[in-house]
């Protein structure tokens, strides 16, 4: 370090210069992540916003590639991989956060700003109804042009009614523009563009560093769905695996006795059941050619059908279900995801 300043006094190096190179070098050495990103039509005016939201969490500075290059060497960073990224105007940012959690900061956080010529709008862009503090004259015309009704009281422009100007995907009209200035609409959402990631001297592209939070949660929920399933079949003994393998035990048991007349306080309901349910259907399909001297209703005969119906639908569920319901899994998960 005191060669390079000695370095840049002989070359006359501005003060300022040496100071910037130092505290960035101080930033880099306290930093576990670097983010760079492009300012590239982003409102420089901006920063202040994402300063003021990153507080605490990261600091954010705007500098020269060079100057960062030189404080990265100072403090050991090897920057030829970071070469590719360091053209342009950039800004830094510096954090111990982890690299993923503060690019997705990034790409949720927009920020307006006001529209300029050739913007398309990303949602509707709409001039409210009221007073628009403008005074009657030319600026009517324009009104006009866009279509916006208006009315004029104690000489300044009012609008009758909210008036859509653009929709998403349109260009928004050039004329609006210093309306919508003028009634301080900002209707162009910008975001900061991060180009790639430091961390403890691993370089990210950004491509790399957009996490698919959705597929993550899919993958957690069938590895969930499958474990649990798998746990129940073997009876894995911790108390949320065993209330759902003795329910699914108790069912069985039931639907056997009910199947072969087996009696007990628990299965004879079921038992009773099923045998009036095989009468009756065996009733209605010896019916008109056999006589049993016993006439079934119509109800009796819905009735048959409808338990018969249930029957096969049961059996049917029991043979599909392989695990926990989407409930049971979406308690579960609960605990993971909050």
């Amino acid at each position: 370090m005191k060669r390079l300043a000695l370095a840049l006094k002989q070359k006359k190096v501005a003060s300022w210069k040496l100071e910037e190179v130092k505290e960035l070098t101080e930033l880099i050495k306290n930093s576990n992540t670097i983010l760079i990103g492009s300012l590239e039509g982003f409102p420089a005016d901006k920063l202040h916003e994402i300063r003021k939201k990153l507080r605490g969490k990261a600091i954010i500075k705007v500098t020269k590639n060079t100057l960062f290059k030189i404080a990265a060497k100072n403090a050991g960073i090897n920057t030829e991989k970071l070469e590719q990224y360091l053209t342009g105007p950039n800004v830094f940012i510096f954090t111990k956060d982890n690299p993923f959690l503060t690019n997705m900061f990034f790409e949720n956080y927009k920020l307006r700003r006001y529209a300029m010529p050739g913007d398309k709008a990303e949602e509707e862009v709409i001039i409210p109804a009221g007073d628009t503090g403008m005074p009657a004259g030319p600026i009517l015309s324009v009104f006009g042009k866009l279509k916006v009704q208006t009315k004029v009281q104690d000489g300044k422009v009012h609008v009758v009614k909210d008036t859509v100007v653009a929709k998403p995907g349109d260009v928004i009209p050039t004329e609006a523009l210093p309306i919508l200035q003028k009634l301080g609409i900002m209707p162009v959402y910008v975001k900061l563009k991060i180009k790639v990631a430091y961390h403890e001297g691993l370089v990210i592209p950004a491509e790399n560093l957009k996490l698919n939070l959705e597929g993550y949660r899919s993958n957690i929920a069938e590895a969930y769905r499958n474990a649990f399933t798998l746990a129940v079949e073997i009876a894995y003994p911790v108390p949320d695996v065993l209330k759902f393998t003795i329910s699914k035990v108790f069912k069985n048991a039931i639907a056997l006795a009910s199947e072969i007349g087996y009696l007990t306080p628990e299965s004879a309901q079921a038992v009773i059941s099923k045998a009036v349910a095989k009468a009756y259907a065996l009733a209605t399909a010896i019916s008109g050619k056999v006589d049993l001297g016993v006439q079934l209703s119509a109800a009796q005969q819905t009735q048959t059908q409808q338990s018969t119906a249930e029957e096969k639908k049961e059996e049917k569920k029991e043979e599909e279900k392989k695990g926990p319901s989407e409930e049971e899994i979406g308690s579960g998960l609960a605990s993971l995801f909050g």
